[in-house]
């Protein structure tokens, strides 16, 4: 390639840089908790502007890079307080972004000429290094809002934890490593063969990284989707048998209005026979009522049928269950969180209170406190806990037969309500302690 197609070359690189930057800030802005809708018309015009000033400033100034990041700065913050979330930790970020872009070109540079320094001796302006430079610049872009952008949502993959999330950022390490290497081994077939086979291969690094990214999100999304499925399932099933209890209950109180009047006849006539037998029947009748009673704990319908139905659990497993529920306000919840909280947190609390010896119990409490609600969760448990603050312990841990969810999630979900749990071991009794602003 001559001087000449290398100049116009160099041009196409400078404009496509421009048209890179701008989309990465858009991508990466899109990707941030929204608290502003209906903004998308503005959002494309912020992005056009974006884009028109910093052509303009990368052909109006030589070399401007300080004046390009104060401009990018100033533009990424405006538009992303405006038009995006005014949160004042995303106005970090958004500080932080177009920081982390223009140092990492700073790099590049360096890097290139250190590189020609060290093989040639001498720094010269070459169209050559000089568009290859631009290009793994423009990738290194790509690579770094990737970055930026699995790290602002990584509540969305917090199914994958540990070594296998930090796995995720071993692609791009290991892609850079081999870009640099290419670039250092590469010179002699780059001055007989041209670097478009290097620069060919740099370009399937950096698609293969996306697709990597794409992958690994498809399947912490499928993660969360089958955890929701199943969640879903459990408040089906729940619901279900407390609609057939309804429906049971009904029938059976239809049948005891039928017969009341000679229940009645029969209650005055051994109350004139035989007082003592008298009372006994009427507080057999008091029971059969209580058996027909469904108990409004709260006014939310779905912890209302969370409660009725554990507590038909507990019954039915010899455990002694006791709830209190004040004046609670807990509409802002979702059903599907509200199962994912309380069933699965009294699913734990039945597992326990069966494997106790002795006298087996759950207690519920709840009641609001100014501006939040307290939950606190007591039962039995088995013997050879020791007490103290603790993490849930292994028999507590829930498993498959807990809708594969365990104190974690219930953790995540609180904390996207602005809520917090505590655990305790007291005296032979797991306690959880829940906060959930009203």
């Amino acid at each position: 390639m001559n001087w000449v197609e290398s100049g116009r070359w160099n041009e196409i690189l400078v404009c496509m840089e421009t048209i890179v930057i701008t989309l990465c800030t858009w991508f990466f802005l899109s990707h941030t908790e929204h608290d502003r809708e209906g903004k998308t018309k503005y959002r494309r015009i912020a992005a056009v502007l974006y884009c028109a000033g910093l052509a303009g400033l990368t052909v109006g100034l030589a070399d401007g890079r300080s004046v390009k990041l104060v401009y990018m700065v100033f533009m990424t913050m405006a538009a992303g307080r405006r038009l995006y979330s005014r949160d004042s930790m995303y106005r970090f970020y958004y500080f932080l972004f177009p920081v982390t872009i223009v140092t990492a070109q700073i790099f590049v540079d360096y890097m290139i000429l250190a590189y020609m320094s060290s093989r040639w001796g001498i720094m010269v302006f070459d169209y050559a290094s000089e568009n290859t430079g631009l290009l793994i610049r423009q990738l290194t872009e790509i690579l770094l809002t990737g970055v930026w952008v699995v790290l602002l949502n990584r509540k969305k993959y917090e199914h994958v934890r540990g070594i296998r999330f930090a796995g995720l950022f071993l692609p791009p390490a290991v892609s850079v490593f081999i870009i640099f290497s290419l670039l250092y081994i590469g010179d002699v077939f780059v001055q007989l063969y041209g670097a478009y086979l290097i620069i060919l291969n740099i370009l399937f690094l950096v698609l293969m990284n996306l697709y990597i990214w794409y992958l690994f999100s498809y399947q912490s999304q499928n993660k969360k989707l089958r955890a929701e499925l199943e969640i879903r399932k459990k408040q089906s099933e729940m619901q279900y048998r407390y609609y057939e209890k309804v429906e049971q209950r009904y029938r059976s109180s239809r049948k005891m209005v039928h017969d009341m009047r000679n229940h009645l006849q029969a209650i005055e006539a051994l109350k004139e026979q035989d007082a003592a037998q008298g009372k006994e029947y009427v507080r057999s009748m008091h029971q059969m009522l209580d058996a027909l009673g469904i108990v409004n704990y709260t006014e939310n319908r779905m912890l209302n049928i969370i409660l009725n139905d554990k507590a038909e659990e507990a019954k039915k497993s010899g455990i002694e269950m006791e709830i209190r529920i004040g004046e609670i306000r807990l509409e802002h919840i979702r059903d599907m969180d509200m199962t994912t909280i309380f069933a699965n947190l009294l699913d734990n609390a039945l597992e326990a209170a069966q494997q106790a010896e002795g006298t087996r119990t759950i207690q519920v409490q709840a009641d609001a406190f100014h501006d939040f609600t307290a939950v606190k969760i007591r039962n039995s448990m088995p013997c050879g806990s020791t007490a103290g603050t603790s993490a849930l312990p292994p028999e507590h841990q829930a498993g498959k037969n807990h809708m594969g969810i365990g104190l974690e999630n219930v953790r995540h979900t609180l904390e996207a309500y602005g809520g917090g749990m505590m655990t305790e071991i007291l005296e032979g009794e797991f306690v959880v302690s829940l906060t959930i602003p009203a």
